[in-house]
């Protein structure tokens, strides 16, 4: 189907479902990570086997290059592949800090390339059927964003919670609201680390009254992936932890000016199912064939990095 040959840093958790993804489409000629045994276990083809991350950055039979690696490494192998002349798919967090992510802009625009960023949920869909529902108007005007982001582990030692978990929620929020926040309040438990948060909670205040309340924390002992959007005719909850006809829901009870609440049933959104992974590395695979501009871009990536940078500045307030 692609004319062109990727290559893939990174066979973790996540890495491995990428890379069995890519075999799918045939276009996988080289896969690196730092552990000769998971390369051995996961990758049947031992030809396949790239001896180091180089192999792969400076190869010239490979177009693309999927980053699947701790997030301290993105960076240096963003930054280096493109240099070399590569597309980038990089995992979600871009990278760590605001000042990285203009770096990468930079010269993703000089060298003329695409960045996609791994924010999984723009390619669910149950998450653009909640949009599609939301622009046609069916829960009215747009009042309050909600997402719970919720699990037990795994905990890192050199990234919080609010770059593992809470840039998805971020990243769908902003595909809504179509701005930066104005105002950001935040709180935060410190349990297993001074400096790393395990639980987080941030209210985000945009254009029009908006608000979006997020809550993201690796130390929940029961699991919960929701997304909800509140208007004054209704809500709509995506639940990607239900089967796939009950991930999309409508409830059209509301409140009225008066305080008054309608209550009434709640009714499921049909929902085609589909490996949102599968459509993500299928995007980004018909981005590079066609030239086209992905929908998480760098520009996209830039902007969660600049809300991930301003709750970090809150938390700095408030906490050290």
């Amino acid at each position: 189907m692609y004319n062109f040959k990727v290559g893939q840093i990174g066979l973790g958790q996540w890495g491995k479902n990428i890379y069995r993804n890519l075999e799918t489409f045939n276009v996988i000629e080289k896969v690196y990570d730092n552990s000769s045994q998971i390369l051995l276990k996961s990758v049947n083809n031992k030809t396949k086997i790239a001896k180091s991350p180089d192999d792969i950055i400076l190869s010239k039979d490979i177009d693309s290059i999927f980053i699947a690696s701790p997030a301290s490494t993105h960076k240096d192998y963003v930054i280096r592949s493109l240099l070399n002349n590569k597309n980038v798919f990089v995992e979600k967090p871009l990278c760590l800090s605001l000042g990285e992510s203009y770096e990468i802009k930079r010269i993703a625009r000089k060298v003329n390339k695409i960045v996609f960023v791994g924010h999984l949920l723009q390619y669910h869909n149950a998450f653009n059927e909640l949009k599609k529902n939301l622009q046609l108007g069916k829960i009215g005007k747009l009042k309050i964003i909600k997402s719970n982001r919720l699990n037990f582990g795994a905990i890192r030692d050199n990234e919080s919670v609010l770059y593992d978990l809470t840039s998805h929620d971020i990243s769908m929020i902003l595909s809504i609201t179509k701005n930066l926040p104005k105002e950001v309040e935040i709180n935060a438990v410190f349990k297993y680390s001074k400096k790393i948060a395990d639980y987080i909670n941030v209210i985000l205040y945009f254009e029009k009254d908006i608000i979006a309340i997020l809550n993201s924390d690796w130390i929940s002992p029961y699991k919960e992936h929701r997304f909800s959007v509140f208007g004054s005719n209704g809500s709509l909850i995506f639940d990607d932890l239900k089967d796939w006809p009950e991930k999309l829901i409508f409830n059209p009870s509301s409140i009225n000016f008066d305080k008054k609440i309608t209550q009434k049933p709640l009714t499921s959104i049909n929902v085609t199912k589909h490996e949102p992974l599968r459509q993500e590395i299928e995007a980004f695979l018909n981005c590079v064939a066609n030239k086209e501009n992905p929908t998480t871009d760098i520009e996209e990536a830039v902007n969660v990095q600049i809300v991930l940078s301003m709750i970090e500045e809150k938390l700095k307030e408030k906490y050290f």
